[in-house]
C-alpha cells in the first residue's frame, strides 16, 4: 500500500513539475499572441523550438525556419482593399533577425493565370525585377528580386485555389523553407 502511495505522489510531482515547465516555456508564445486577432495564433512545439503561425482567417499554417530561433514579433494586418485588390498580411520577425512578410490576395475567380496576375501587379505598383518561374514542392511559383523600390527584397508568388500569396524577405533560403514546410 505504501509503494502505491509513493508512486502516486511521484507521478503527481512529475505532472506538477511538467506543468510548471510547460507554462514557463509558453510565456513567449502568450506574449506574441496577445495582439493577434481570433483565428491567428503562434504555436510552439512542446519539445524543441519549432514555431508555427496558424492563420485560419487566410487559410494557411506556416512553419518557421529553424535558423530564426523563434519569433520576436508577429504583426497581422486584416483584409483591406489596395488598388481594387483584397489583401491580408502578416509580418514575421525571427529572434535572430529573419524577416518574412506574407500578403494573401483573394481572387474573385480561381482560374486566374498566375503569370498574368503577377505582371499586372508589378505594373500597378511600379515594381521592377526579372520574373522567373520555378517549382518548389507542389507549387509553380514566380519569383523576382526587387532592387529599385524594395531594397533588394525577394518576392515569391504562389497560387492556391482562389488566393495568391506573396512571400517577401531578404533571404531566399528562408522563403523556400517556409514554402516547402508550410500548409497552404
Amino acid at each position: 500500500m505504501k509503494k502505491k502511495i509513493i508512486i502516486l505522489l511521484i507521478i503527481i510531482l512529475l505532472l506538477v513539475a511538467g506543468g510548471i515547465f510547460w507554462w514557463q516555456d509558453q510565456t513567449e508564445v502568450r506574449e506574441l499572441n496577445k495582439n493577434l486577432p481570433e483565428g491567428v495564433r503562434v504555436v510552439k512545439s512542446l519539445i524543441g523550438k519549432d514555431y508555427k503561425v496558424v492563420n485560419k482567417i487566410d487559410e494557411y499554417k506556416v512553419k518557421l525556419p529553424e535558423g530564426w530561433e523563434g519569433l520576436k514579433e508577429v504583426k497581422y494586418i486584416p483584409e483591406r482593399t489596395v488598388k481594387e485588390l483584397k489583401v491580408a498580411s502578416i509580418n514575421l520577425t525571427g529572434n535572430l533577425g529573419g524577416f518574412i512578410a506574407i500578403d494573401c490576395y483573394k481572387l474573385e475567380k480561381a482560374n486566374v493565370n498566375l503569370e498574368i496576375w503577377v505582371n499586372e501587379l508589378m505594373q500597378n505598383f511600379d515594381l521592377q525585377g526579372v520574373l522567373e518561374k520555378e517549382i518548389i514542392g507542389n507549387f509553380e511559383i514566380i519569383k523576382t528580386k526587387e532592387e529599385e523600390h524594395l531594397a533588394g527584397m525577394f518576392l515569391y508568388f504562389l497560387k492556391k485555389n482562389s488566393r495568391i500569396c506573396i512571400l517577401s524577405g531578404f533571404s531566399e533560403e528562408f522563403i523556400r523553407s517556409i514554402i516547402l514546410n508550410s500548409k497552404w
